[in-house]
């Protein structure tokens, strides 16, 4: 039986270098041209760039790349990032169509499936979708040696096997590899006490690793160690939670890294449906986890959810990173040390929510000599004043948010901006042309906003462009807008219509302004029949605006002409003049006070109701019938349990412990609330917070930077607020251990230290010190007695 075992073995592998998958025969786009019966001209260059590998050819897996193939040139971001449908989720809830797509964008050498797509011989093996378990793999490898040079392999597959352990000494025997993907296998035991499968053996010419999807959950911090040529680095798909500092030290060369697609969950929470976990978790990354890679440009970090504390990591990427994309990771707001770099290019930032109330005017400063596409999708966006300083800017992508308006300051910087999509806002008809200064601008996307009629500067702004869509857009039915629509003459492609070369004239009976407007190099990329027809507002139906019976439009139309006036009406006397001028004069007056007392009282008016939502929150918590605030359990007695509450991040827990209760405890004999210390076993966060704050006295709030990006603490504030408004306390005490940026202050914060007398630990000698602790002392006290 093993003896015939043995020969089907070897059968199988007399084959293996025979056989290539079908894929191998599909173009991509490292073949430049492609000759019948004979071999494809392959650009090298641009093949070795994304990983092909050296002097053979590659026929790509079918799948375009975004990059440019050298700077200056126009960007490979296809028209149909523009059309309808883009932006949906995928199944898993995660955004399908980030930036920077997924990893096989970057690997042409690799189809999805795994299967190599080079051409065939020694220097390709394809050991994929066989399901070999990690004793078959070996077996497998061990025959090959005998009836091969492996040492000859360069490209090596072992995707979507049943692989449990890392095959390192399998790989041993293929010292030459430079192109390796392992992606599929689940290495659920690679924390196993044997050395040897804990890190990847010695391949001094590897320069490329899939490893997605394979269940990864740890890295050990030698992980790399052995493969210090490594360049390109696919880790998507994993359930990485912690990644330490050491485990990319080797990797100084390396170029290109995929952490997108986490799933950050921890063990035992995947079922756990608390929304306030959804708001801390995620993966933690060490704070200079970066700083080894000195020559990375590409970090894909999409759909990767972080720890809060995370977010500091981001300030370790070094210099010469181009290309980024913070899609989706709950990035809490643009802050500098994001782009400390000054080099990225390309960056995506969609879908993250929270992004936008930070935004100002220098949200991008650090980036306005290297920008050039920006997606900035799915994200609360409600204003456009930060595009100023991005005067490289070529791509820009806003779908999905909030804007409404368009002013022309927020694209006169934008001289090289090629391509635009505000598809899926509120924007209106504008009245002033926006894009006199864009002069590249060719693409514009305007689907699924609110126009109603097409002003004469819009058609202005749209004779400018090239592709333009505006389907979805509810449009009054108008002769305006027949005689735009009548101007489409001839089908240019499947879903571009060409609008009429014939000149419109605009404007007509304005002296000086016979101008005659030409659409003719203009196409509606998304044109559907029914995407455009327009709405009758006094029978509210859609209508076709090629049937509309009551406009006959000859050649000289004019474009958004005013109709003419009767001469009857003309000769009739106005009416009532003195009663109209009483009202408006009353209504502007009116309007003009309201104006002036909102604007002085808009602070106050925001935090009322910011107020009253905490409040609606808070008695959710506080209803007795809720197992949030089982108070039988927490609060047995009316007394007070604790001098101070003392809300702290996990930042400055060195402070707190070494100079706060030391000086609280130990001097003045006050007893702190310390929640590492002091919150009650087996009951939830949110229990013991409330809890504990009930049971002291007075709340003391220790503000930092790291305070603010707290979650936790953030919650806590809103709710010491909260709690002091509704007992009519007004113990709370704030501490300030260094300045706050008037731009990172919250309203909460800002509400509190405009309101409240608050002390600040300073840095200097210690006689300062002794007053700090003197003064807190006393107000402490105060409150106790």
């Amino acid at each position: 039986m093993e003896v015939l075992e043995t020969l089907v073995r070897k059968l199988i592998l007399a084959v293996l270098f025979l056989i290539l998958p079908p894929s191998a025969l599909r173009r991509g786009r490292c073949v430049v041209v492609v000759v019948a019966a004979a071999s494809p001209v392959v650009d090298k260059a641009d093949c070795d760039l994304l990983g092909c590998g050296g002097p053979y050819d590659c026929y790509g897996n079918g799948w375009p790349n975004f990059l440019p193939r050298a700077p200056g040139q126009r960007y490979n971001i296809p028209l149909s990032a523009f059309e309808v449908g883009a932006g949906s989720e995928d199944a898993d809830g995660t955004t399908g169509d980030c930036l920077l797509g997924n990893a096989n964008n970057y690997l042409p050498w690799l189809t999805e499936e795994g299967r190599l797509t080079v051409r065939k011989g020694h220097h390709a093996l394809d050991l994929s979708n066989l399901r070999f378990t990690d004793r078959g793999m070996r077996g497998l490898v061990q025959s090959l040696a005998s009836l091969y040079p492996l040492e000859e392999v360069q490209h090596l597959s072992m995707a979507n096997n049943e692989l449990t352990l890392l095959p390192s000494p399998s790989l041993k025997k293929f010292p030459n590899v430079r192109l390796l993907s392992l992606r599929g296998n689940q290495f659920t035991n690679l924390a196993t006490d044997r050395d040897v499968f804990n890190k990847l053996p010695t391949l001094p010419m590897l320069r490329v690793l899939d490893m997605r999807n394979c269940s990864l959950r740890i890295l050990p911090g030698d992980f790399f160690r052995n493969v210090s040529g490594l360049q390109y680095l696919y880790l998507a798909g994993n359930r990485i939670t912690t990644l330490p500092m050491e485990v990319f030290y080797p990797l100084r060369s390396l170029l290109h890294l995929d952490l997108s697609n986490m799933d950050t969950r921890r063990v035992g929470e995947e079922r756990i449906e608390n929304p306030f976990m959804k708001l801390i978790a995620g993966m933690d990354l060490n704070h200079n986890l970066f700083l080894p890679l000195v020559n990375l440009t590409f970090l894909d970090l999409s759909n990767t959810r972080l720890e809060y504390q995370a977010f500091i990591a981001l300030r370790s990427i070094q210099r010469r990173v181009k290309y980024v994309s913070y899609c989706n990771i709950g990035l809490p707001a643009i802050v500098d040390y994001l782009f400390v770099a000054k080099s990225i290019e390309m960056l995506d930032i969609s879908n993250n929510v929270g992004v936008a109330q930070s935004l100002h005017r220098a949200s991008f400063s650090l980036l306005k000599g290297s920008l050039e596409v920006l997606y900035f999708r799915n994200s609360m966006v409600q204003h456009l004043s930060w595009l100023g300083p991005l005067e490289k800017l070529r791509v820009l992508n806003l779908r999905g948010n909030i804007l409404r308006t368009l002013d022309r300051s927020n694209f006169e910087n934008l001289t090289n901006l090629e391509q635009l999509d505000l598809s899926y806002n509120y924007i209106s008809a504008w009245n002033q042309q926006l894009l006199t200064h864009t002069g590249a601008l060719r693409n514009v996307n305007l689907r699924n906003n609110s126009i109603v009629i097409l002003t004469t500067d819009m058609l202005h702004d749209f004779s400018r462009l090239s592709n333009m869509g505006l389907g979805g857009n509810t449009i009054q039915c108008s002769c305006n807008y027949l005689k735009f629509l009548q101007n489409i003459l001839n089908n240019t492609g499947a879903g571009a219509y060409t609008i009429s070369a014939e000149p419109l004239v605009v404007d007509k009976e304005r002296p000086g302004a016979n101008v005659k407007l030409s659409l003719h190099n203009v196409q509606l990329f998304d044109y559907e029949h029914s995407e455009y027809f327009c709405m009758n507002f006094t029978s509210n139906q859609k209508m076709d605006p090629l049937q509309l019976q009551d406009c006959i439009l000859l050649e000289d139309e004019l474009i958004n002409a005013d109709l003419p006036i009767p001469e009857e009406e003309e000769q009739q006397p106005a009416k009532n003049h003195t009663l109209v001028y009483v009202f408006v004069s009353v209504a502007v007056t009116f309007l003009i006070v309201s104006a002036v007392a909102l604007f002085y009282y808009w602070f106050h008016i925001k935090y009322f109701f910011k107020i009253i939502k905490n409040s609606a929150v808070l008695s959710f918590f506080n209803d007795e019938n809720k197992l949030y605030l089982d108070k039988s359990g927490l609060l047995k007695e009316a007394d007070f349990h604790y001098d101070v509450f003392v809300s702290y991040s996990n930042a400055d827990r060195t402070w707190v412990l070494d100079q706060l209760l030391p000086n609280m405890e130990g001097v003045s004999q006050i007893n702190l609330c310390l929640h590492e210390r002091d919150f009650e076993v087996g009951y939830g966060i949110l229990e013991n917070i409330i809890s504990c704050m009930d049971r002291s006295r007075c709340l003391m709030l220790i503000v930092s930077e790291s305070f603010l990006l707290s979650h936790w603490c953030q919650f806590e504030m809103h709710l010491a607020q909260h709690r002091l408004m509704e007992t009519r306390r007004d113990e709370l005490i704030l501490v300030l251990l260094q300045d706050i940026p008037r731009r990172k202050c919250p309203k909460t914060l800002s509400y509190l230290l405009k309101t409240k007398t608050y002390i600040k630990w300073p840095t200097g000698s210690d006689a300062e010190q002794l007053l700090f602790w003197k003064r807190l002392h006393k107000a402490l006290l105060a409150a106790k007695t």
